[in-house]
């Protein structure tokens, strides 16, 4: 019972449901590597995945422990915070926190060495963003750059360390593989950041309690609403141009029959923005387009369709 309630504890500080949003980006890196360099680095690949993930878990804790710790200090109620809520001993979590954190950085030392400092400059980038994001003085989730640093992090970051560690070997590394990467995460920068937008949209009124001025606040809900319905949009027309541009297969257009899907999840978001009974129509959007973004690259390869 006892190791039962430490996975649940562990699931909970680290939100591992959540690791889908880091793995798809990384995933799709990884199919444009493939399709667009014809080169793909297992080994390596694998174990950069790993550190992507366990990164991405020790950021989730370490946003969870600084909530706990902001609500002690405020000396508010902290009763719906993952850390109260699951009973989770500070020492536990911070073991946990720089367990993942160091698993992340060995990894990413290895490879660095291996690969060269490209790598390097990507992933102390992302350490950084991701301390600053929940921790120190002046959070970055705090202010209205939340949605940004979120979704470049994620949905840059980890689809260009996707495509390097495939491709630093090969002749065929060029000096725009970052920006034709850039064409390629878009559409995961776009709907990663929707998933804080969504969020700062149901939370807009308890932010602003606790002194939270993120994009909502400055743009007001119904703006807030317009953007990131145009973000969807936005995500859909990149995955045309990639496949326009022959980054993609031709047969990656097929994602857009998600789009009636995404477009009825929005709209039953949209109509009553609220974090218990609507919120994760985000979350599923998301899933939705970058699966099946995802799914119909890796079959446009192996039919050989571009």
């Amino acid at each position: 019972m006892e190791s039962l309630t430490r996975r649940e504890q562990f699931n909970a500080l680290v939100q591992a449901q959540s690791t889908v949003i880091s793995a798809l980006p990384y995933l799709m890196g990884c199919a444009f590597a493939y399709f667009y360099y014809d080169h793909f680095n297992l080994g390596d690949a694998l174990l950069l995945f790993i550190a992507v993930i366990s990164f991405h878990l020790a950021v989730n804790g370490h946003n969870q422990y600084t909530d706990y710790w902001r609500f002690n200090q405020s000396g508010s109620n902290s009763a719906n915070n993952i850390i109260a809520k699951f009973k989770i001993h500070l020492s536990w979590a911070r073991l946990i926190i720089s367990s993942l954190v160091l698993l992340s950085a060995a990894i990413g030392v290895y490879l660095t060495i291996k690969t060269g400092w490209i790598l390097l400059l990507i992933g102390v980038l992302s350490f950084v963003v991701g301390y600053a994001y929940s921790g120190g003085p002046y959070p970055i989730l705090k202010t209205p750059f939340g949605e940004l640093a979120s979704g470049i992090t994620m949905g840059y970051n980890i689809t260009l360390l996707a495509i390097y560690i495939n491709i630093y070997n090969q002749p065929q590394l060029d000096s725009f593989f970052w920006l034709k990467g850039f064409v390629i995460a878009l559409p995961a920068i776009l709907v990663i950041s929707n998933v804080m937008l969504g969020n700062n949209i149901c939370d807009r009124d308890e932010d602003i309690h606790i002194g939270k001025r993120t994009l909502v606040y400055y743009i007001g809900r119904h703006n807030a609403i317009k953007v990131l319905t145009s973000c969807y949009v936005l995500s859909y027309i990149m995955i045309v141009v990639a496949v326009l541009l022959h980054y993609l297969p031709f047969f990656t257009l097929l994602s857009l029959v998600t789009i009636p899907i995404v477009y009825q999840r929005i709209h039953t978001f949209i109509s009553h923005p609220d974090k218990m009974t609507t919120f994760f129509n985000i979350l599923i959007s998301l899933q939705f387009i970058l699966i099946s973004e995802i799914l119909f690259t890796i079959v446009g390869i192996l039919m050989n369709f571009r």
